[in-house]
C-alpha cells in the first residue's frame, strides 16, 4: 500500500496555502470532481454536525491529501457507495472501541497512513501561525471525520 510521505504533505500545504482564491477553487474542483461521492460522504458530516467551519477544514484537508498523493504520483481509484458502505461498519466499531479505550493503535491501524494521521492530529492539537488553537468541539469533529477521510483515501490508493 502506498504511504503518503511528510515531504509531499508539506509540499501540498505550501502549494495550497500559496494559491490565489481562483487557483485554489480550480484545484479543489479538480480533486472534488474526481471523488464526488466520497466528498459528498465526508461533507455530509459537516451538515450533520451543523458546522460550517468543519466543512471548510474537511475540504482543506481533502485537498491537501489529494494534492500530496498527486505530487507523490499515487493514483486513487474512485471511492463509491459500495466502498463507503463496506468501510462504515469497521469505522463505527473502531471509533466506539477507541472512545472506550483511547487505544491509538486502533486509529493507526484503521487509517494505515501514519504521516497523514500525524499531520491531522498536529493540526487539531497545535496552535496555528497566529497562536490560536482549534476549539475543542470542532477539533473533535475534525478528528472523527478526518479519520474516515484518511482511512477511505488509504483504501483507494493504487500502488
Amino acid at each position: 500500500m502506498a504511504q503518503i510521505t511528510e515531504k509531499y504533505i508539506t509540499e501540498a500545504v505550501l502549494k495550497i496555502d500559496g494559491l490565489t482564491e481562483d487557483s485554489l477553487e480550480k484545484l479543489s474542483e479538480t480533486h472534488v470532481l474526481a471523488q464526488d461521492v466520497f466528498v459528498g460522504y465526508i461533507l455530509s458530516s459537516a451538515i450533520e454536525y451543523e458546522n460550517d467551519s468543519l466543512l471548510d477544514y474537511l475540504i482543506y484537508y481533502f485537498n491537501i491529501f489529494s494534492e500530496a498523493a498527486a505530487m507523490q504520483g499515487v493514483k486513487m481509484k474512485k471511492i463509491d457507495e459500495t466502498i463507503i458502505d463496506e468501510f462504515q461498519e469497521e469505522y463505527i466499531q473502531t471509533l466506539d472501541e477507541y472512545m472506550e479505550t483511547d487505544d491509538e493503535d486502533l486509529i493507526n491501524s484503521l487509517c494505515n497512513q501514519p504521516m497523514m494521521l500525524s499531520f491531522l492530529v498536529h493540526e487539531i492539537s497545535g496552535a496555528d501561525e497566529t497562536g490560536a488553537v482549534m476549539e475543542e468541539d470542532l477539533a473533535t469533529n475534525v478528528f472523527i471525520v478526518g479519520i474516515a477521510l484518511i482511512a477511505l483515501m488509504n483504501r483507494a490508493f493504487i500502488d
